[in-house]
């Protein structure tokens, strides 16, 4: 079983069917702002879909290519974060997260981010992260620039958005580039 304190209020866990109920509802109480920029959310219609990600989420990890962690925030789910698979062969992985409407603002994914790349890097022994976002979606652009990522570029047409198609702007992050970013942050630390 997965699970990773980030701190004394967050951790992740891997989601399992115990948690299904709280996703679903956290799902659907987010439903207007999360399908703004997130697909999968018109099919995510009963407690029964959200039952079914999970399953696909179980067997993903079983099958040792990613993981969908919930994210939780005082005891209750805040939102899922996720390698949507790992590439063994390049030695790549790619990372998706969502909030529920209650949760944004309070650094959450920033903090899941950061675990789920010190994870990719030193665990899965990957050698590059990649996270794709709808140009307009700035809320979730301004995480991989925060954490270090380089903007590589512009995607057209790369993502079907319910009746449209929509440019993603692709980030990369390095484990190379990682360590910098992380000997640079303990050197403002210890200044």
């Amino acid at each position: 079983m997965f699970k990773y304190d980030i701190n004394e209020n967050t951790y992740l866990k891997l989601l399992d069917l115990n948690d299904a109920e709280e996703l679903f509802a956290l799902t659907d109480r987010s439903r207007d702002t999360l399908r703004e920029w997130l697909l999968f959310v018109d099919n995510v219609k009963t407690v029964k879909d959200t039952e079914r990600f999970i399953r696909g989420a179980m067997q993903q990890y079983a099958d040792n290519n990613g993981l969908q962690a919930g994210i939780y925030y005082e005891g209750k789910l805040a939102g899922v974060i996720g390698y949507h698979q790992i590439n063994k062969e390049h030695n790549w992985t790619s990372i998706g997260y969502w909030l529920g409407n209650d949760f944004v603002g309070k650094g959450l994914v920033t903090n899941s981010m950061r675990a789920f790349i010190d994870y990719a890097f030193d665990y899965l022994k990957v050698n590059r992260i990649e996270v794709r976002v709808a140009v307009g979606n700035i809320r979730s652009r301004t995480i991989p620039k925060i954490l270090g990522f380089n903007e590589e570029g512009r995607l057209r047409d790369a993502e079907w958005l319910h009746d449209h198609y929509v440019d993603q702007v692709v980030y990369g992050l390095t484990a190379a580039e990682w360590r910098k970013v992380k000997a640079t942050a303990e050197d403002k630390v210890t200044i």
